[in-house]
């Protein structure tokens, strides 16, 4: 009895690694699902007419809605969203917010460059009065690493961790919608390449695949070098 005792917690340290594992697995497999379900949302949505701001943000759901609108940029005080990558060059994406007759939204204008690697606030000149606009309707996501951001803004261009709404709306005493616009139209002074899915489902399939073979190679293992120590011990 003390020797089958002593091979417990081997077998039940492999369990839960292969366990583990096999949790990862299927959590890769539902996002790959998840995905899949954006993506033909995505086609089905971008495949009808633009919508109006006011018509789209009517819609169950407004993400991802091409749209048409006219708005008057506050152009006195765009914001810089920090460490955003362009084929492996580090800069900022430009948002400034919109008076729309649907009322204030962030429009992200797209990317420019870092001006150096001192964190540099590089300088943006964006259009004055009013301004038509196309884009995409889309929810920003949070960053569960960031903690704060920078909403005392004591000179424009302002840099900011991430676009919190509620701080924002604060900070510049209006009243934002829980919505940006990704302008799609191509401009000369910003990189506009909006991609809703970042992560394609293929990848999460690809995944899945290597946590569940890391599952059977550490149940094969630790099952064979248990069985190997209590051959040794009889």
């Amino acid at each position: 009895m003390p020797q089958r005792s002593q091979f417990l917690i081997p077998w039940l340290l492999t369990a839960l690694s292969v366990a583990a594992m096999c949790g990862l697995g299927f959590w890769q497999l539902e996002r790959m699902v998840e995905k899949q379900q954006r993506l033909a949302s995505i086609a089905q949505k971008q495949s009808n007419e633009s919508l109006s701001l006011i018509d789209a943000l009517s819609q169950e759901d407004p993400r991802d809605i091409s749209i048409n609108f006219v708005g008057t940029p506050d152009s006195t005080r765009p914001l810089l969203l920090d460490n955003q990558i362009h084929e492996q060059q580090v800069g900022f994406d430009v948002f400034a917010p919109v008076s729309t007759n649907a009322g204030w939204i962030l429009v992200n204008y797209g990317w420019i460059a870092a001006p150096d690697l001192q964190r540099t606030i590089p300088e943006v000149n964006l259009p004055k009065g009013n301004k038509e606009f196309e884009g995409v309707i889309t929810v920003p996501g949070s960053n569960p690493l960031i903690t704060e951001t920078n909403v005392n803004f004591s000179q424009f261009p302002a840099l900011i961790q991430q676009v919190a709404f509620a701080s924002l709306s604060q900070s510049l005493n209006i009243k934002l919608l829980p919505y940006v616009v990704e302008l799609t139209s191509q401009d000369s002074a910003f990189v506009r390449d909006y991609k809703p899915v970042v992560m394609p489902p293929e990848k999460h399939l690809g995944y899945a695949v290597q946590w569940f073979g890391l599952a059977i190679a550490a149940a094969a293992i630790g099952g064979f070098a248990i069985s190997k120590k209590g051959r040794i011990h009889e």
